[in-house]
């Protein structure tokens, strides 16, 4: 019976741990939207799956809203590419959105102190694994919630369809947090306010 009953404690406590580390990241008190200096309507994306929050522009809609928090403007834009269906023979056509994914992750232990080395030891080896020609066309220093960052904008190609890619990356705590914007070259400049938005509001919890 004693053993039932420690079983039972440990459950109660380990159940209580738990849903006190998850109210640990909801963040209180915050506005669910905000206006900017534009006059236009910034919305919340936050969840308790996430260390973070920021803001996105009211005309873009809310893809996914979990341990990864993506957005996109639904302007698509029909490209081909030079995959083949192998029974018709004819090119696959697939339509682009302009689309802002943010994600957390947490670093390997004495790995990775510099968001420097981190992209350069393991950000571009993996994009070089899935994407080809990929061509560095700029990097700069910012700053994101009081934490230096770099953005490091760069354009690529996936079976013949070309894109330009901006990231924006930033550790705090022991975890590194990507910002990236992904569009047509056409349609990135048009866009980037997707970025600059989310970085501009982007809060730690």
């Amino acid at each position: 019976m004693d053993k039932l009953k420690k079983i039972s404690c440990f459950i109660i406590i380990l159940i209580f741990l738990l849903t006190f580390a998850s109210c640990q990241r909801e963040a209180k008190n915050i506005s669910t939207e905000i206006e900017f200096e534009n006059g236009e309507t910034g919305i919340l994306a936050n969840n308790n799956a996430v260390d973070f929050y920021f803001y996105y522009p009211e005309n873009l809609i809310l893809d996914k809203n979990a341990a990864m928090i993506s957005v996109y403007a639904n302007d698509a834009e029909l490209a081909e590419s030079s995959m083949k269906d192998p029974f018709t023979g004819e090119t696959f056509e697939f339509m682009l959105k302009p689309n802002l994914s943010v994600t957390e992750f947490i670093l390997p232990d004495n790995k990775y102190e510099t968001v420097d080395e981190y992209w350069k030891e393991l950000g571009v080896p993996s994009f070089e694994t899935i994407f080809q020609d990929i061509k560095i066309e700029a990097d700069e220093d910012l700053t994101v919630d009081g934490i230096s960052a770099k953005k490091y904008t760069y354009s690529c190609s996936l079976s013949g369809i070309v894109y330009k890619v901006s990231h924006i990356i930033f550790i705090n705590k022991h975890k590194v947090f990507t910002l990236t914007y992904t569009a047509s070259d056409k349609n990135y400049d048009k866009y980037i306010n997707i970025l600059n938005t989310a970085a501009e509001t982007f809060k730690f919890k």
